[in-house]
């Protein structure tokens, strides 16, 4: 059996809870899963059932284009477990994901994806890991069915890249297939920052976290949502979001070049003391002229990236738009 390991020192000692069932409600945001939303729910069903909690499920559809609406409607009103959001428009995963944590209801939150990746079953296991006394529970690709090798490098070299600079520990390979206590999600619910990345963000409030490895399925109708474009927006995301690093890159670089300007300043003192006569230098003056000119907007594109973060956070627009909810209550036992 898979076992919970820490990540990092515990700020306190685990202390197992009480016997009392709690309600454990998951959190699945979808966007066109009109393939997978039934047989996702029938796994959940099936995993959710044995356990000594009651439980619900909570779907966002993040404005989807087919008819994964029609099939939210048609569970929610055949299972009183189900229930769902509708998003005014597409705000993307993790806007979806902030819609479904604020309005979901339990002691217990589970989220993940809704195209079978991430297994239902091990839900048992994040469950127990949360009676032992963990708050937080992220869960770790091992490996990934049907996952080519190009996929595969540049995923290990972005989570390198961020770990190697970010200011939490970030979980390497980790998804948006976790557990949170209700203290964990009240924590996250209250930071005031709207371009969210629970990634980063659940590190961020500590608690007493832990890490569960797993294998992750191929997608239910094997067509990734996630293409180059998004992977690289949600790299841009969690390197600038959680490391200033690549603000500190300009006094670098600086210093750096005012050393070597200065070098080349005695260099031509030296040299002009010693009789020696220096030929005008074309194309090093070109040379040197495009190096700086160069590095002048690398640092302007890195100090833009940040402005443009503050100018998102200051404008204050919510994170999403609700245009419908049909939320159960907390769902029989």
């Amino acid at each position: 059996m898979t076992t919970i390991t820490p990540l990092g020192t515990l700020p306190f000692p685990l202390a197992k809870r009480p016997d009392a069932a709690p309600h454990v409600c998951v959190v699945v945001p979808v966007y066109n899963e009109e393939r997978s939303v039934e047989a996702l729910c029938d796994r959940l069903g099936e995993a959710l059932g044995p356990l000594d909690a009651t439980w619900s499920v909570l779907f966002v559809n993040d404005g989807s284009s087919d008819q994964t609406m029609a099939r939210l409607e048609e569970l929610h009103g055949a299972d009183e477990h189900v229930s769902y959001i509708l998003l005014s428009r597409n705000f993307g995963h993790q806007a979806a994901l902030c819609a479904g944590l604020d309005h979901a209801d339990g002691d217990v939150f589970v989220t993940m994806d809704g195209d079978l990746q991430h297994p239902p079953e091990l839900i048992a296991t994040l469950l127990a890991g949360w009676r032992e006394g963990y708050d937080v529970i992220h869960t770790q690709k091992s490996s990934t069915e049907d996952l080519g090798h190009l996929r595969k490098w540049t995923t290990r070299f972005a989570y390198r890249s961020i770990s190697a600079v970010a200011s939490v520990p970030l979980v390497p390979h980790a998804s948006d297939f976790r557990l949170l206590d209700a203290e964990a999600r009240d924590a996250v619910a209250e930071l005031p920052e709207r371009a969210r990345l629970y990634r980063g963000l659940t590190p961020w409030v500590g608690l007493r976290q832990g890490v569960l490895p797993y294998t992750a399925a191929a997608r239910a109708d094997g067509k990734s949502r996630y293409g180059f474009r998004q992977l690289l927006q949600l790299f841009g995301r969690a390197f600038f979001d959680f490391s200033a690093a690549p603000l500190y890159v300009a006094l670098v670089v600086g210093a750096v070049t005012i050393a070597l300007c200065a070098a080349y300043i005695v260099f031509v003192l030296l040299a002009a003391s010693f009789g020696k006569s220096i030929p005008p230098g074309y194309v090093t003056e070109i040379v040197a002229i495009g190096l700086l000119s160069s590095i002048n907007l690398f640092l302007i594109g890195v100090l833009s990236v940040y402005v443009s973060r503050i100018y998102d956070e200051v404008r204050h627009r919510p994170s999403y738009v609700v245009g419908r909810k049909r939320i159960h209550s907390k769902g029989p036992a």
